[in-house]
């Protein structure tokens, strides 16, 4: 990582020379050059670790309540201004005439549904459809959830500004998903942990991507399970343990395939648990399993396990995953993780090695033809 500012120094050094030999140079310049040099390397440090480290986990939540927001039509007063000077010499004045107008602002009708994920929350802007089908589900309670906001101190000049909110009567749980990022120094460093390579012939999976926030694609290559139900079990795990929770069925393919998942993934993210299987018998019972994640939490692993080779994979296996993470489950420290030491590629240093060439070069041009001097 000191190479960054090494490559800064060159510069830095010949601006001081040209600093010391030439009057057209003066201090300001020099010192402005030589900051724009670190500010630079600075910059594409900043770049190449965020490339490499930069990851994405997804975490579990529920819809708590939903609300209306009608279409109304908001008044306000807009302020003006405008600067003029009259006389001219000792006697010439400035003066600002200010007026208002009344102005109309129009608030397009909405409904938005409320998702908390256990530490954070987000808002989804929905259908009138899925509003009223969770407000059926919800219990079918309106609430008052208070005024609209108003711009600029203004009121109601027609329509209804009142937030109409849904509130969660019935426990009904829908599940929902969303991505966070972290800083993964395991991506810049994969070959400390001895990850086997997947050959190219190998079928392995990418990660989910999870693009519908109410519907995951966790469940993968697996119809036995609702994945209605796999979400609402990680929606239920997921605030309590911060874990994601994944299955994979390999069909007829033998255990080995479960290591070129682990080494495709890198075992997977920090709050990952991924339960991979196969061969299920005709009573949907699976020949081998196989149990991978960051987490410390070995014995969990291996009664998952033992679970999933001991019991028909379908919707009744659910809560028995779901009751041993509960028991047994805890998230990886990431911060274990620290002491990886990153080195940028190589084309960091190359983009940096341009830059700083054309940077420099054109600023210490224009430093010696502009007419400042150190006169």
């Amino acid at each position: 990582m000191i190479f960054f500012y090494i490559i800064a120094l060159i510069p830095i050094i010949i601006g001081t020379v040209l600093f010391c030999a030439s009057k057209k140079v003066c201090w300001q310049e020099w010192v402005g050059g030589s900051v724009c040099a670190l500010l630079i390397s600075a910059i594409m440090h900043g770049i190449a670790i965020h490339s490499m480290t930069d990851d994405v986990e997804c975490w579990s939540g529920k819809i708590t309540h939903a609300c209306h927001f009608p279409r109304w039509v908001e008044e306000y007063q807009q302020r003006h201004e405008t600067t003029y000077t009259t006389g001219s010499g000792k006697n010439q004045r400035t003066h600002t005439r200010v007026w208002y107008t009344t102005e109309h602002a129009t608030h397009s009708e909405h409904w938005e549904a409320y998702l908390n994920f256990g530490t954070c929350s987000e808002d989804k802007e929905i259908s009138e459809k899925l509003f009223n089908e969770i407000r059926v589900n919800f219990g079918n309670v309106i609430e008052d959830g208070g005024k609209q906001w108003c711009t600029y101190g203004g009121h109601r000049y027609s329509g209804d500004n009142n937030v109409y909110r849904v509130p969660n009567k019935t426990e009904y749980l829908y599940p929902v998903t969303t991505t966070k990022h972290f800083v993964n120094r395991i991506k810049a460093a994969p070959t400390l942990f001895s990850f086997i390579k997947v050959p190219t012939n190998i079928p392995v999976y990418n990660w989910p991507e999870n693009g519908n926030w109410m519907q995951s694609d966790r469940l993968i290559n697996e119809s036995r399970i609702s994945v209605l139900e796999f979400d609402r079990m990680n929606s239920r795990l997921g605030p309590i343990k911060l874990v994601d929770v994944c299955f994979i069925n390999f069909g007829n393919r033998g255990s080995e395939i479960a290591r070129y998942q682990e080494a495709k993934w890198l075992r997977g993210k920090k709050n990952s648990i991924t339960l991979c299987y196969g061969q299920l018998n005709t009573n949907n019972i699976p020949g081998w399993s196989v149990c991978f994640g960051w987490s410390n939490s070995e014995i969990c692993k291996r009664n998952l396990e033992t679970t999933l080779i001991t019991h028909s994979v379908d919707n009744n296996i659910l809560p028995l995953v779901e009751k041993e993470i509960k028991e047994n489950y805890k998230i990886k420290k990431w911060s274990d993780f620290d002491y990886i030491k990153i080195n940028p590629p190589t084309w960091a240093y190359v983009t940096l090695i341009i830059l700083m060439i054309i940077t420099q070069t054109g600023f210490f041009i224009w430093a010696n033809t502009n007419e400042f001097s150190k006169d």
